[in-house]
């Protein structure tokens, strides 16, 4: 496919993908430089589209503008005071419910602080 290359190229690129014959074979290897065509007198045509937001904010990532305008839920505490420790399941699908809630809670928190915030400078 690329003789040019030698095998130790090849070899690097297999085992830096996993071992991917066919994504070595689609794709050449960054050492490979194939030649350029001449350049064209023809103006080439350019094409612009509105740039895409690379990174939507996190309440639409995670779709919690449902959650946002309820109220925040009570922490559970301990007779100590301190909040309440879940135990960490071995279910997988429970700890991915549980890591799921907690990272809705911290969006949501960090979303209200940062609109009293905007509150206080007004």
């Amino acid at each position: 496919m690329f003789p040019q290359l030698s095998r130790r190229d090849i070899q690097w690129d297999l085992q830096r993908n996993g071992g991917s014959v066919q994504a070595t074979t689609e794709r050449p290897p960054p050492s490979f430089q194939p030649s350029q065509p001449p350049p064209s007198s023809a103006p080439a045509s350019t094409f612009s589209s509105p740039p895409k937001p690379s990174h939507p904010d996190l309440i639409t990532r995670y779709n919690l503008k449902s959650k946002l305008s309820a109220p925040p839920t009570p922490i559970e505490e301990d007779k100590a005071g301190a909040p309440k420790a879940q135990a960490w399941s071995q279910n997988k699908l429970e700890r991915q419910a549980l890591l799921q809630k907690r990272r809705e809670e911290m969006v949501l928190n960090a979303r209200r602080k940062m609109e009293e915030k905007e509150r206080e400078r007004k």
